[in-house]
């Protein structure tokens, strides 16, 4: 067996010492001493400095040095180097504070003499240790750098519950330096959080020996907001047999924040899922239950027509013309919701509209709600369906009213955003560019989390049962879709609701309407009888503006009165249900004016008289309605064909639907004042239209052989002046931008409708 090398440095200044010395290392026989002797400690220093040894033997007065002092300089000098001190007194207290200094043993000269081996053993002795405690520095100082390198909250409590650990995150978490904490009580770590059940689920992991987690542990950072830990105790037993503890975590408010905004954003994703499911299955229904309504609303037209003396059986149909109609309405609604109704856009600056509307909206919610406007400086350039902003604005508006039965405010603001990453962080389905942000406002009870994620939903409503069919916001909800745009709603319980509707910023470089909620108008003389004076002037200037001659009055007396006198000439009546006596207005005024138009509007009307109006034919207006409802309906009042006009030829009309009981339905009543053709296909309408020439063709245009694009295309080249009137319950998109590339100019009936309506579109083009 090879014996190993040791170095040594001896210093001594003794001759004699330094010959026992060696002469003792020299007979060793477990390793072989390579000696270096020096006498002096600036020798020794300057060994060491440019040699290194394995070992010094130290006496400890030396010419140039004495007592601990000199075993001090050769720490500093070589702090690794183990040293075994050489002396003379065998001085306990002396042996004891080398030892704590740094030396490796204590040995007396004049032991060496007697026990040979001594000095051997104790210098391998020595060197061990020596190892042993480096290789201890060495496993420590990689722990610490291990803990320094993790990036979670380490601290170490012994078993008194004092602090023996706490790393740089500890430090940067709670702002708290280690060096304040350390071998402190750790009730006493200066930190706000709940101390007390720290130490209690402490007691418990040190009791069973188990890890112990605390998720979401409020804390107060340095800054002074609030956030959370989560944190994991976990025991450590010492060698006493006492336990300790370590708690490991982090800060997890960020993850906490994180994951509580990716569930509400993949809750918001869910809902428009659901959302556009619930839109494809309405839009896909909507045209055939049209039809079906289309059938019942037009039979019962007819069958009303022609048993007008028989009043319980007109009272019967005119349930069923109500209940048709409220069912069209409702489609009409779904059709909006799943963006299926087509549009007609057109630029202009939406602050120009919301004022324009503003007066509408006031009458709408009533005098105990204040409407106020926030309207941003210059002009808010939108691409949107006129009506249908006025539809998105009425159905808020009304939902508002209905927030706030006490009244309180309406604030209708607008103003431009952009979208981008840092927008989308909290409204993920937008899409980057420039909008316009339209906000309705209320001062209402506002919505709880759940009533909220359902508000967008077709026939969710919270009102009483027949108080509202829960559309309205599903129609504001697809009709901003439908324009390209997306909703964002703000509410909370006691704080109101905030509906802020985003529609894409027009180029521009298109051409700027200044008034885009222009209506068919006409220059007929109209006569409105209105109580309430601020109705009495909206329908004034609505009607005004679009051409008419007007004259209102406050009571149905002056009215007639100009009736009897023949000054008035008037072509029609707007008459409010609500005037004392209307019923038998409406009978003093067929017998003054036989052929005078009269339009009803109401808010709330008894079925008595509803009847009685349907007996006579008299549409009924509801209010509060649009400037679009109003024009429409007395332009279709106006156009309809009077029972006594005299006709030359009769002109030939060609109906066209695939079902038979719509096609009956226009024949019956039609054919009565034309000559009409009725075919179920497309083919057959063109082989009708190469028998003979038509004066009008009536289309629907959902057909399975040809539709009636195709069969509108067909019919121009065989007769390109062939007017064109166009039946449908769901016109897309895609078949509007197919009719227009064709240059076609028609009218469009929605299914179902009314015969007068069907008679107003067929007269105005024949």
């Amino acid at each position: 067996m090879v014996k190993p090398t040791i170095h040594l440095l001896l210093v001594e200044d003794s001759p004699e010492d330094a010959r026992i010395l060696q002469e003792a290392l020299a007979g060793e026989p477990a390793a072989t001493f390579q000696v270096t002797h020096v006498t002096r400690l600036a020798d020794a220093l300057g060994h060491l400095l440019a040699k290194p040894a394995d070992l010094v033997l130290l006496d400890l007065l030396l010419p140039d040095s004495g007592g601990l002092a000199t075993l001090t300089r050769i720490r500093e000098r070589a702090p690794r180097v183990p040293i075994v001190i050489l002396t003379a007194s065998d001085d306990e207290a002396l042996a004891l504070q080398a030892l704590q200094l740094g030396a490796q043993d204590y040995l007396v000269k004049g032991y060496l003499q007697v026990y040979h081996t001594l000095l051997g053993r104790s210098i391998r002795y020595a060197i061990e240790r020596q190892r042993g405690e480096d290789a201890l520095r060495a496993a420590q100082a990689r722990t610490e750098r291990l803990l320094t390198s993790i990036t979670s909250i380490i601290i170490g409590v012994d078993a008194q519950d004092r602090v023996t650990h706490w790393n740089t995150v500890a430090e940067a978490t709670f702002g708290v330096p280690a060096a304040q904490v350390l071998q402190q009580p750790f009730a006493a770590c200066g930190i706000r959080w709940d101390t007390a059940g720290i130490l209690q689920a402490a007691a418990a992991c040190r009791e069973r020996d188990i890890p112990k987690r605390l998720d979401d542990l409020c804390f107060t950072r340095p800054d002074g907001t609030d956030g959370f830990l989560g944190l994991t105790l976990i025991p450590l037993k010492e060698t006493s047999g006492s336990a300790g503890f370590l708690i490991f975590g982090a800060d997890v408010t960020e993850r906490r924040r994180t994951e509580a905004e990716r569930l509400r954003l993949q809750e918001e994703l869910i809902q428009a899922q659901k959302l556009e499911t619930i839109g494809r299955f309405a839009g896909g229904i909507a045209h055939d239950f049209q039809n079906f309504l289309q059938v019942i609303l037009g039979f019962a037209w007819l069958i009303r027509a022609r048993h007008r003396e028989d009043r319980e059986l007109i009272s019967d149909l005119q349930e069923i013309v109500h209940a048709a109609e409220s069912a069209s309405g409702m489609v009409r609604q779904l059709l909006a919701f799943s963006r299926r109704q087509p549009l007609q856009l057109k630029v202009f600056d939406l602050n120009r509209a919301v004022q324009g509307m503003s007066r509408m909206v006031q009458q709408l919610v009533g005098d105990a709600v204040r409407v106020d406007l926030a309207l941003a400086p210059g002009v808010q350039r939108v691409r949107l369906d006129p009506t249908g902003c006025e539809q998105m604005l009425l159905n808020l508006s009304t939902n508002a009213r209905d927030a706030m039965p006490q009244g309180g405010a309406l604030m209708i603001r607008t103003d431009s955003v952009t979208v981008d990453a840092a927008f989308r962080r909290t409204c993920p389905w937008a899409r980057d560019g420039r909008y316009i942000r339209l906000s309705v406002q209320d001062t209402g009870a506002g919505m709880d989390p759940e009533v909220a994620a359902h508000i967008f939903e077709p026939f969710y409503t919270t009102k009483d049962v027949g108080k509202g069919t829960g559309l309205g916001m599903a129609v504001v909800y697809g009709l901003v879709k439908q324009h390209e745009g997306f909703v964002d709603l703000q509410t909370a319980p006691g704080e109101g609701c905030t509906f802020h509707l985003y529609f894409p910023e027009a180029p521009a470089d298109l051409e700027l309407e200044l008034d885009p909620l222009t209506r068919p108008g006409g220059t007929e003389r109209i006569l409105v009888v209105e109580p309430d004076e601020r109705v009495r002037t909206y329908v004034e200037e609505v009607l005004r503006e679009s051409g008419y001659a007007v004259t209102v009055f406050a009571t149905p007396g002056p009215a007639v009165d100009a009736l009897l006198r023949g000054a008035q000439r008037a072509q029609a009546l707007v008459l409010d249900a609500s005037v004392d006596g209307v019923q038998a207005l409406l009978d003093q005024l067929v017998a003054i004016r036989p052929t005078l138009r009269i339009l009803l509007m109401s808010s709330g009307m008894p079925e008595q008289l509803r009847a009685l109006a349907a007996t006579r034919g008299i549409p009924v207006l509801q209010k509060p309605f649009v400037p679009a409802q109003l024009l429409d309906g007395m332009r279709q009042l106006l156009d309809q064909i009077p029972a006594s006009r005299a006709r030359g030829r009769r002109p030939r009309v060609l109906i066209v639907d695939d079902e038979p009981s719509v096609l009956a339905f226009c024949r019956r009543l039609l054919e009565e004042r034309f000559d009409v053709t009725s075919v179920t296909s497309g083919p057959m309408a063109l082989e009708a239209l190469r028998a003979q020439p038509f004066d009008l063709l009536l289309t629907d245009l959902t057909m399975p052989d040809m539709d009636g694009a195709v069969l509108i295309g067909e019919a121009l080249k065989t007769q390109p002046d062939l007017p064109v009137v166009i039946m449908t319950g769901s016109l897309t998109e895609e078949m509007e931008a197919r009719l227009r590339t064709q240059g076609l100019r028609c009218d469009i009936l929605r299914k179902p409708f009314g015969a007068s309506t069907l008679e107003g579109a067929v007269i105005r083009h024949l």
